[in-house]
């Protein structure tokens, strides 16, 4: 019941600030924005700062950083979130601005619209609507410091809210997410223009490690102030930190991935994808999976209409999760199989066996892998099945100390067992 009643709290309230866009009421649109703006019961602090930021939110993952730096330190700004949503609502409507009736509450994905795309009159009007809808907000924190914090540089329908916010000196930091690529999309992102442009949006870039630095900074040079590399505080949370145990082996999960992760988002690529080896490799499972001595777990994002769907139909036996993040069934698991994943990367510091397995015909696509040691990388299912399969009934003392992938795990997280450094570090962007 309460589902319900929430459900149609949300439709109607995006009703009204839909309506504030159509008839131009930017005042009203601020108003029912910082309406909009709520606090999980973590972050409800009884901070003394004067600053708030609002935090567009994003439930996986990001959150969860949050949530760690939150937990050990009382002097943090107050953290308000903003569903982006709202974001989409107000893109949605400029370019569309004759449709009036549909679902507000289950707008359909429109991070797949690039801003650019749109005639500059219409980028024009979105920017001065956003720039007015600011201004009216400020208004309303009159008494407070408003910065805006927000996780990804790359969904283009956001841009119009930072060029509003810098048009209102209110300052737009960005907390960078995604900080894990393979080599050529990095090169493609660091060559972007419409990336370098976004860019000139933010007042800070926070990154979990060097490599992404580097992309920034060769991005846009003026970056190179900008950019601080914070670490990365999840790994608080998946950093097995328990007594060497033994321990039999028979849990495996699947970290279930996007094939297109590792190439760059451009059509010149788009037709490149790891669509087969994540098919093979739900072939290999369905066929372990007659083997009672193993538990198989599937641990896949929430559901998405644009994520790939197999054709492969998973055994009954097989376990399948769409809730939650992946750090609680990492810690459970032995075997783990992932590719270009930070939550495979993951899996590698918590001590599990870690196989990444690469089943194209087309070779010349492994350059588009992360950087993981050969050692872990499968060429194909017989021998997958084989390693796992080696593996039965046998015991391991775990955490494994995983010696071979020492330079992946540095490379991508940096300095990962100096906690308190990485919490100082987030606590000190936030505050910056």
């Amino acid at each position: 019941m309460k589902k319900k009643i929430y459900d149609a709290y949300i439709f109607f309230h995006h009703c009204f600030f839909f309506f504030s866009c159509y008839f131009n009421l930017p005042k009203v649109c601020a108003f029912l924005l910082k309406m909009s703006f709520f606090q999980p019961e973590l972050f409800r602090n009884k901070s003394k700062s004067k600053k708030v930021i609002i935090i567009l939110d994003r439930m996986l993952g990001a959150r969860q950083d949050l949530e760690i730096v939150q937990k050990d330190s009382n002097k943090l700004p107050q953290l308000k979130f903003m569903r982006r949503k709202l974001i989409k609502l107000v893109f949605f409507h400029f370019m569309n601005k004759k449709k009036l009736f549909f679902n507000y509450a289950k707008l359909s994905h429109t991070n797949r619209f690039n801003y650019y795309d749109l005639a500059k009159n219409r980028r024009m009007e979105i920017e001065k609507f956003w720039t007015e809808v600011i201004y009216h907000l400020k208004k309303l924190f009159k008494h407070n410091q408003l910065n805006f914090l927000t996780f990804a540089y790359f969904y283009s329908t956001e841009y119009p809210l930072y060029a509003g916010c810098n048009n209102n000196d209110i300052p737009v930091k960005l907390w960078n997410k995604e900080c894990f690529g393979s080599e050529p999309d990095l090169l493609y992102r660091s060559k972007s223009k419409q990336f370098k442009k976004a860019c000139e949006y933010f007042h800070k870039i926070s990154v979990y490690n060097e490599p992404m630095k580097k992309m920034f900074v060769n991005m846009n040079t003026n970056n190179k102030k900008k950019v601080e590399v914070i670490g990365y505080p999840k790994v608080v949370e998946f950093l097995n930190k328990s007594k060497k145990k033994k321990k039999r082996i028979n849990n495996i999960l699947f970290l279930s991935f996007d094939p297109r992760l590792g190439f760059p988002s451009s059509k010149k690529f788009e037709h490149l994808n790891f669509n087969l080896t994540y098919d093979k490799i739900i072939k290999v499972l369905n066929k372990i999976s007659n083997n009672k001595q193993f538990k198989i777990c599937i641990k896949r994002k929430n559901k998405n209409p644009l994520l790939y769907k197999s054709h492969i139909k998973i055994d009954k036996k097989i376990k399948v999760i769409e809730v939650g993040n992946a750090t609680k069934y990492i810690n459970e698991a032995d075997i783990v199989i992932g590719l270009n994943s930070s939550s495979t990367l993951e899996a590698l510091i918590n001590g599990k066996y870690v196989f990444t397995p690469f089943f194209e015909k087309n070779i010349s696509l492994k350059k588009y892998l992360y950087k993981f040691n050969k050692e872990i990388i499968i060429n194909n299912e017989k021998k997958l099945e084989k390693k796992i399969l080696r593996l039965h009934k046998k015991t391991a003392l775990f955490p494994l100390a995983n010696k071979d992938s020492q330079k992946t795990i540095r490379y991508y997280f940096g300095d990962f067992n100096n906690e308190k450094k990485i919490k100082l570090n987030c606590s000190k962007f936030l505050n910056s």
